[in-house]
């Protein structure tokens, strides 16, 4: 039995409900570590290789991943998505890649190299795993590439062995400016409150402006909408009420409809940075994607050797600033905001566990929680 390494790296979705599943699996095991992923990028990685399953195999991930039993569909549903991606405004950078590196003893059938060139856009290099060194250095030199240099590793010497077959990766980086900056001035120490009722200390970005924002009560939380500048993406924070509320609130989150009202905000948020890695192995079977893990996985439509799936892998990176966000997921003019006396005046103190999500009208690339710096 030869070995599929499935790697991801970096990032809710083309299909919705898979990313919402995968995600609370996720929080729920690291519900005390600073997070941020991409359920997005779990999902085409995933949907690439299901294009090669057959029987059992294919039949769990199609259940799993909320796909069409029907493959073409699947190929036009990530072709439309991926097309129109690379249509979108460059001010706020949000780029995607996909890349498949397969050992040089094999090669991947034709069918599938057309299928995913033409709909995940996705290159195929071959490697020697004979020089671990050299093709570790190859791939993780493409993460990089893609990452804007946020990301320097993924892959490690002991992920490549004679039995490899073939590397998936994608990577999501996104970089963009808030429509209303931070003032750096304004920036202060400020006292952060932890789950386990410690304080930290955190260096805290305010201003005062017009958001949209407000308080939903089925989620018992405040809710406020940050948009990235000219671009359609934008982060929206959820600040539960409760102190220790942040695992409560994560359950309730997904499919997030609330009214967002425009008005003015008192807003204070930390600075923070993640770095996060995942070994999603144990998560994907929880959900039910256990015979791709097994000896009795079909990839018969991969390469001409049985294959099974050893390793699953994410990385990810955000930061976020008085400028903006960057994430593995232009100078611009502050402008002055004006005020309106006639809206009401919430305060939106980030000053205890929260979560985010980084998106446009359609589609969720980052989502994660911040609960200690």
């Amino acid at each position: 039995m030869k070995y599929l390494c499935l790697i991801l790296s970096v990032a809710t979705s083309v299909t919705g409900r898979f990313t919402d599943d995968f995600y609370q699996q996720l929080a729920k095991d690291n519900a005390n570590k600073n997070l941020i992923s991409s359920p997005l990028s779990a999902e085409i990685v995933m949907s690439m290789v299901y294009m090669a399953a057959g029987g059992k195999t294919a039949q769990e991930m199609r259940d799993v991943l909320k796909l069409p039993a029907d493959k073409k569909e699947v190929a036009r549903k990530y072709k439309d998505f991926l097309t129109n991606l690379e249509g979108r405004e460059k001010v706020a950078i949000l780029e995607l890649a996909n890349r498949i590196y397969v050992n040089d003893r094999f090669s991947l059938l034709p069918e599938f190299n057309k299928v995913v060139k033409d709909s995940f856009k996705a290159e195929a290099e071959a490697i020697s795993v004979k020089d671990p060194q050299k093709a570790v250095s190859i791939i993780n030199k493409w993460v990089k590439e893609q990452t804007r240099d946020r990301i320097k590793s993924i892959a490690e010497e002991k992920d490549i062995n004679p039995d490899l077959t073939v590397v998936l990766l994608n990577a999501i980086y996104f970089k963009g400016q808030w429509q209303e900056q931070f003032n750096s001035s304004n920036t202060k120490k400020a006292d952060f409150r932890t789950a386990d009722k410690k304080i930290v200390p955190v260096q805290m970005m305010s201003q005062f402006g017009e958001f949209r924002a407000n308080y939903i009560p089925k989620l018992d939380a405040k809710v406020i909408e940050l948009p990235y500048r000219n671009s359609s993406l934008s982060m929206v924070i959820f600040l539960p009420e409760k102190v220790d509320g942040l695992p409560e609130l994560e359950k309730k989150i997904a499919g997030f409809s609330g009214y967002l009202p425009v008005q003015n905000v008192d807003l204070k948020l930390p600075k923070f940075k993640i770095e996060f890695e995942s070994l999603l192995k144990d998560i994907l079977e929880k959900m039910g994607i256990v015979a791709a893990f097994t000896d009795k996985a079909d990839f018969g439509g991969l390469v001409k050797v049985p294959a099974k799936i050893s390793k699953v892998i994410q990385k990810a990176f955000l930061e976020v600033n008085e400028e903006g966000a960057e994430a593995a997921v232009v100078t611009g003019v502050i402008g002055t905001i004006t005020i309106s006396a006639s809206l009401p005046t919430m305060e939106f103190n980030a000053d205890h566990p929260f979560a985010y999500i980084i998106r446009d009208e359609k589609t969720i690339y980052f989502q994660g929680h911040f609960v200690k710096p």
